[in-house]
């Protein structure tokens, strides 16, 4: 694991308190977490947590009743403050590709790039080829995502915003929505950038990618923190009695163990 400076200026994404809910149901309670520059997250946790309504609220495309976010400028290390300007620094990866399906892969991976960006298309398009390449599927830039696997429309979704020279990227399930055999693909991948060092924040229940990548695992329930830890303690010894039950449902399901 990398080390993370733990200063307060190398916070590049700040949560305080943050409350979300829709009408009477409460879905997160005052949730705290900063994130450091490098650091790799994983949050786990049952369905109907929270632990994806967190990180859209972070991106946002959720609104939220309270609390704040704040996510740091990586070139003045200020806050930003549009919305925009925090979509370009946060890349999302879905549990559904969000392709579309009328262009194809090179075309998805350019429009951003111009439309959000500015860029000019020829640069756009040595970005988008340079990134296809680093998931390993240049070789499908002409085909049309319809023409692809599930895995491979799930890494031509990474490249489209890495594209955008995220400084955080968000993962959200990326591979809950894939057939088993193509799995392991999509999990190389994201293995391959967290070893680089791209600040991650991902939602999972894929226990193995957390032990081999993870700098931290957060386990939320009921729209709480209740458990986070580095890797090795999380797993060998849990302490929470919720964080126990979650882990023997999942890796008594035949959960993938670390590599």
């Amino acid at each position: 694991m990398m080390q993370i400076d733990n200063s307060s200026n190398d916070i590049i994404v700040s949560v305080s308190g943050l409350q979300k809910s829709y009408g009477d149901h409460q879905v997160l309670n005052g949730v705290n977490l900063d994130v450091r520059r490098g650091e790799r997250i994983v949050i786990c946790g049952p369905s109907g947590s929270g632990k994806s309504t967190l990180i859209r609220c972070i991106n946002g495309l959720e609104t939220y009743n309270g609390g704040s976010i704040t996510v740091q400028d990586p070139k003045s290390d200020t806050p930003l403050v549009k919305l925009s300007d925090v979509r370009r620094e946060v890349g999302m990866v879905f549990q559904s590709f969000n392709l579309f399906p009328h262009m194809t892969v090179l075309q998805n991976c350019v429009l951003a790039q111009v439309k959000v960006r500015g860029e000019q298309k020829e640069a756009a398009r040595e970005r988008a080829i340079h990134f296809l390449d680093k998931v390993r599927v240049q070789d499908q830039a002409h085909k049309y995502p319809g023409q692809l696997s599930g895995g491979q429309q799930q890494r031509v979704a990474i490249a489209r915003a890495l594209c955008m020279t995220p400084s955080v990227m968000l993962f959200d399930e990326p591979t809950s929505a894939l057939d088993p055999e193509v799995v392991q693909e999509v999990l190389e991948t994201m293995v391959a950038l967290a070893r680089e060092g791209m600040t991650m924040l991902c939602v999972t229940h894929e226990m193995g990618f957390a032990q081999q990548v993870a700098d931290r695992v957060i386990f939320i329930d009921g729209g709480n923190i209740v458990e986070e830890a580095p890797p090795a303690e999380f797993f060998r010894a849990p302490k929470h009695i919720r964080t126990q039950s979650f882990l023997r449902s999942v890796l008594g399901t035949g959960e993938r163990a670390a590599a």
